[in-house]
């Protein structure tokens, strides 16, 4: 196994596809989480101004409100990790290279696993690279007081991580269900940018979150409310409001963390993870049997 894992990284670094796709994962995390965090400072300054909140004393620029761009940072980014793990086997199908690969392994179980190893690995060097890029953005595009501490900081940066793990995964198993590069990619983006998010406009409360998306987004997505709502939670005029309304806010700042109807974060994590290994197995049973010829 271990050199059939070497061969993968070997296979992975002789092509420009790793870093033709890492260049605009990059680009599009810092500038989606700049962008998005000077537009929450902004908000956020307004509404710390107005005559209302500071008739009742309540100071909303106290808070990591960057933390919101943070978690949609590493969902949106997330798309080109998923991308890379989609075409880790079906474009070797469908090059009709993948015969070679096949009669260098004891199996095609080991083969899969292989790259399932490989490209767990990349995925996670992807989550650094999203994490790292999007903490750059939040730094330029939010007031220091509106930054997450320490912990909140490395809770988030773990989620990216994580998710985009998980997401690359997913793609390696989805593209060895097809077995074809085309149809994978199709499929992936149809489904994540327009099929789910369609459904998603239907289902009632927490039904989105059993999805695909829904899960995958509720990792950071729900971090980054829990988050934030703890430090509100510190504000006394928050704090002596009717439960009820306090649960407006939190479903309010988590739809705002573009996690609209996700379990808890660490809940999500586990779905999403359990839709990576459904796929993962039912592309390692189709191409046990799959006709190479």
């Amino acid at each position: 196994m271990g050199r059939l894992v070497t061969a993968e990284f070997r296979k992975v670094l002789t092509t420009n596809l790793w870093w033709a796709l890492l260049i605009p994962t990059a680009v599009v995390a810092v500038v989606w989480s700049w962008v998005g965090s000077l537009l929450t400072t902004t908000v956020v300054d307004a509404m710390s101004q107005s005559t209302v909140l500071r008739r009742f004393g309540v100071d909303l620029g106290e808070q990591s409100w960057s933390v919101l761009f943070f978690a949609r940072t590493i969902n949106i980014s997330a798309i080109f990790p998923m991308i890379f793990g989609a075409l880790a086997l079906s474009s070797e199908i469908t090059r009709r290279t993948v015969t070679t690969s096949y009669l260098t392994a004891p199996n095609r179980g080991s083969l899969l696993g292989a790259k399932l190893i490989t490209y767990a690995a990349w995925g996670a060097a992807y989550g650094v690279v999203v994490s790292g890029f999007a903490s750059l953005g939040i730094l330029l595009g939010s007031h220091p007081q509106q930054l997450p501490d320490a912990t909140g900081w490395l809770l988030m940066a773990l989620a990216g991580v994580l998710s985009c793990l998980l997401w690359t995964l997913l793609g390696v198993g989805v593209g060895a269900l097809l077995g074809n590069s085309i149809a994978a990619l199709l499929s992936l983006l149809i489904y994540t940018l327009l099929v789910e998010n369609l459904i998603g406009l239907w289902l009632p409360q927490h039904w989105p979150g059993v999805l695909i998306n829904g899960s995958a987004d509720g990792l950071p997505g729900v971090l980054a409310s829990q988050l934030l709502n703890d430090q509100l939670d510190t504000v006394q005029q928050i704090r002596l409001l009717p439960d009820s309304s306090r649960q407006v806010i939190t479903d309010g700042i988590q739809g705002l963390a573009g996690a609209r109807g996700a379990f808890d974060w660490w809940a999500s994590g586990l779905i999403f993870a359990g839709w990576a290994a459904v796929f993962v197995v039912a592309g390692w049973l189709v191409s046990r049997t799959r006709d190479i010829t």
